[in-house]
């Protein structure tokens, strides 16, 4: 140990995990609510199937349901206000985030609103910091191998009017029941496959890396890492690989309970006003911006960079610590490129002339995470990384 240990432990969601475990829905449901919103997306989990099974399987086991099907990528506040006011008017007591990282995100924070009223954005740190005191249940089931949203209480939410993309997580935005099942990620598209596991790579790495790392999310991290580098390949090449899709499930899920451990840093807060102002992809976003940015944070963590390196293929006979955490950038790049996914901010679409802006709007909006990020991080010094990423 290189330093005194001081750390909580908190997650009070149920993980159900495996393949098939959807099919409980309806067991775990009952003991919730009488009424359930069904927050989801536009189409995918209706072309897919999944959204009529779970209506079925909850309404054999006497559990009423409504859908409110307007989320879209990087979700927005507003779009939460109008879900809990659904929820409301519908005498919902049950909340079941059905999708991607955003439905369940934003089933979150309509849990959140419907049951504590004002309006989503209040929430958020530069909408007033207000802290709930109480949200209806929520049952997350992920289609994505990505956020680890079922395993943390964060969500994420967009404000259009002032292109702002903040993260929230309170004690009431755990969900009660996460149901993980990597069959329903089978459909999963290739580019989806990518970017939503390259993002439960940048949670895993970025724990890892921040200075509040702890001995579970340090074991966690690395698993995720390990497991992400080897299937994530095998899983975007053939989407139908049921040992891929559940090695990424798991992945995805201890990833998400590492950023509840320890969290992420400052690659995070670069990404989100690049998709807040561009709409990218969060997992694409994330990928431009990373290899860079821990380059350029190696001079401080470069034990804990040759570590990634190490669980990432390294040469066993590599020992020199410098020349395996300059390796570790090395092995990340081969991983996105493996997935077609090694990208520029310029290919993201983003003017060169926007960086100082987003690096001013990463410090403030997401600067907490800049805090535990090695190195003593200023405005100045995001700014570079987002040149070297363009």
């Amino acid at each position: 140990m290189d330093r005194t240990l001081n750390f909580e432990y908190f997650l009070p969601t149920r993980l159900v995990f495996g393949v098939g475990s959807v099919n409980r829905v309806g067991e775990f449901a009952k003991s919730l609510g009488k009424k359930a919103l069904i927050v989801t997306g536009k189409s995918s989990t209706k072309k897919t199937g999944l959204l009529d099974r779970v209506i079925a399987i909850l309404e054999k086991n006497g559990v009423e349901t409504v859908v409110f099907d307007e989320i879209v990528p990087n979700p927005l506040s507003s779009t939460v206000d109008k879900g809990a006011e659904f929820a409301n008017n519908e005498g919902c007591d049950l909340i079941i985030g059905l999708g991607g990282g955003s439905p369940v995100d934003s089933a979150k924070l309509i849990a959140v609103v419907a049951k504590d009223g004002g309006h989503c954005w209040d929430y958020t740190g530069s909408g007033g910091g207000r802290v709930p005191k109480s949200a209806l249940p929520v049952i997350a089931i992920p289609t994505t191998h990505g956020t680890g949203t079922e395993s943390d209480p964060f969500a994420v939410v967009t404000n259009t009017e002032t292109n702002e993309k903040i993260g929230v997580g309170f004690d009431q935005t755990f969900p009660t029941v996460s149901i993980v099942d990597p069959e329903v990620m089978k459909t999963l598209p290739p580019y989806q496959t990518a970017a939503t596991g390259m993002d439960a790579f940048y949670h895993a790495i970025e724990s890892y890396i921040n200075t509040n790392h702890q001995p579970t999310s340090d074991l966690l991290a690395l698993e995720a890492m390990s497991l992400i580098n080897h299937y994530l390949p095998i899983a975007y090449r053939d989407g139908n690989n049921i040992e891929a899709r559940t090695a990424l499930a798991w992945a995805s899920t201890a990833a998400g309970i590492c950023e509840t451990l320890s969290g992420c840093i400052a690659n995070h807060s670069l990404e989100h006003p690049i998709s807040a102002h561009y709409d990218a992809t969060h997992g694409a976003g994330l990928c431009a911006t990373g290899p860079a940015f821990f380059d350029y944070i190696r001079p401080h963590t470069k034990e804990r960079l040759a570590r990634v390196a190490q669980i990432m293929g390294a040469p066993e006979s590599e020992i020199d610590i410098d020349r395996l955490s300059k390796m570790s950038i090395e092995i990340i790049h081969r991983l996105q490129k493996s997935v077609d996914i090694d990208i520029s901010l310029e290919e993201l679409g983003v003017e060169k002339s926007m960086l100082g802006r987003l690096a001013e709007d990463a410090m403030r909006t997401m600067g907490a995470l800049v805090e535990v990020t090695p190195g003593n991080l200023k405005t100045k010094d995001l700014e570079r990384i987002l040149e070297m990423s363009y």
